[in-house]
């Protein structure tokens, strides 16, 4: 007998599953979404690249998403096994295959969706390599550094018939689900502003982690790492994502100032202001190079009404301007961040009609990121004289900003970008549109700035 894939059960006053996100159905415990539940027979199997690093949180999730029938990892590739030969051991008394190359999974099958959650790098070319070969794919966010990678993966997509989706975790959550059918109903009518400010400190233990991290580039590849990138993408990808249900949520320019203050070759701290085709405002601040952690807040501002939410515990508070309140939350984070990789098994099953957060959804985060480049013109260096040296949380030596932590907050509480707000360091910029724009980096003059053509 079929079972009910979401064993967490509907959200409360909001009509919607808490695990995938689409309208419940009512009658038969056995049915959901007029579909039957995956049995555990045909469980969804994942084949994913990588164990290590971050793709140990997908191992572990992968595991939890089993032991409730939802999916399982059924295949991993390890291209160096002697560096994880415990896990590998582990895996394989699991009955997971263990490969030393995608091709080599790909070739054998066994899996019903791919997942790349690799290097932002490998992500484009390990995605369409899945695609050609038949497979669906999941992908880490960010999907990709440049406008014209994600392009031609779109392009893979509609060649080969095959999806892509983005593990963007907070789109897949019950609590921006609920948020963009509230803005979506009408109910606070147009979005006219939103902001987000995040401090979370970055030391040298996160920047040696990997060969990219705080890097433009690796080996010929563009990954403009950096808190807007990659850390805390998740945050102006909720914005754009939001906006969306909006008519004109295209991107229209974007405003942007990007600064180094420690000893990278990409940037540690950022504003970048988003101006949407319908005149909304969406500005996201945010900076590693501090002590004290902030966690992202975002404040939205409707014509008929007010967002508050808080990455903390994912919950959101709606203020009507007739007086009304509407609040939720979804406080387990293991169960937020293993969102996408169940949402996606729904719709490898055939019971969701398609990814949450597709190639589609998360290409404004990548066009926004390289418009931003291209208005702040490169990085600017902040001058030692506005540094100190800090420690982060896991120990390791770190470079803070002085007063940083004020001007998230005040940014936050404003709107207004570092060189508004008179930081010493800052400087001011011009806005970029977004229209006819299709390579990064757009023109020699930021190329040559970036260290690269």
């Amino acid at each position: 007998m079929g079972r009910h894939l979401c064993h967490v059960g509907p959200v409360a006053g909001a009509g919607l599953c808490r695990l995938c996100c689409f309208p419940e159905v009512s009658g038969g415990g056995d049915r959901h979404h007029g579909s039957e539940g995956i049995g555990r027979a045909d469980v969804i199997r994942y084949g994913i690249v990588g164990v290590g690093g971050f793709a140990a949180n997908w191992v572990r999730w992968l595991e939890g998403l089993e032991a409730a029938g939802q999916a399982r990892l059924a295949a991993a590739v390890v291209r160096d096994p002697a560096k994880h030969a415990a896990e590998v051991e582990r895996l394989a008394a699991r009955g997971c295959r263990v490969y030393p190359t995608l091709a080599a999974m790909l070739a054998d099958g066994g899996v019903d969706v791919v997942g790349v959650p690799t290097g932002i790098a490998q992500h484009v070319p390990l995605a369409a390599q899945a695609m050609e070969a038949g497979y669906n794919v999941l992908v880490e966010k960010p999907v990709a550094a440049t406008i014209q990678e994600v392009r031609e993966l779109q392009e893979v997509a509609r060649r080969t018939g095959r999806w892509c989706a983005v593990g963007f975790q907070f789109i897949y959550s019950p609590t921006i689900q609920w948020l963009r059918e509230r803005l979506a109903s009408g109910q606070l009518g147009a979005l006219l502003r939103a902001r987000v400010a995040i401090g979370w400190p970055r030391g040298a233990r996160y920047y040696a982690r990997n060969p990219w991290a705080g890097q433009l580039r690796q080996g010929d590849t563009w990954v403009l790492d950096g808190p807007a990138t990659n850390a805390t993408a998740h945050h102006l990808e909720n914005m754009l994502y939001l906006v969306a249900t909006q008519g004109g949520g295209a991107i229209a320019s974007v405003r942007a100032e990007l600064y180094r203050a420690g000893p990278i070759a990409s940037y540690d701290s950022s504003c970048i202001e988003v101006l949407t085709e319908g005149g909304a405002r969406l500005l996201h601040v945010a900076s590693h190079t501090l002590e004290e952690t902030l966690e992202p807040v975002m404040e939205v501002e409707c014509e008929r009404g007010s967002i508050h939410w808080e990455a903390a515990d994912n919950s959101a508070i709606v203020r009507y301007a007739d007086g009304r309140e509407e609040r939720r939350a979804d406080p387990d984070p293991d169960e937020v961040h293993a969102r996408p990789l169940a949402q996606v098994a729904r719709v490898a099953a055939g019971l969701d009609p398609a990814p949450l957060c597709g190639l589609g959804e998360a290409e404004p985060h990548v066009l926004a990121i390289d418009l931003a480049f291209e208005s702040s013109g490169g990085i600017a260096t902040i001058g030692p004289e506005h540094v100190a040296q800090g420690t982060a949380g896991d120990g390791s030596a770190l470079v803070r900003v002085e007063g940083m932590e004020g001007l998230l907050r005040q940014a936050l509480a404003s709107g207004r970008m570092f060189s508004e707000l008179g930081a010493p360091w800052a400087r001011a910029t011009r806005p970029v549109a977004a229209r006819g724009y299709g390579r990064f980096p757009g023109n020699e003059a930021l190329a040559r700035a970036l260290g690269g053509v």
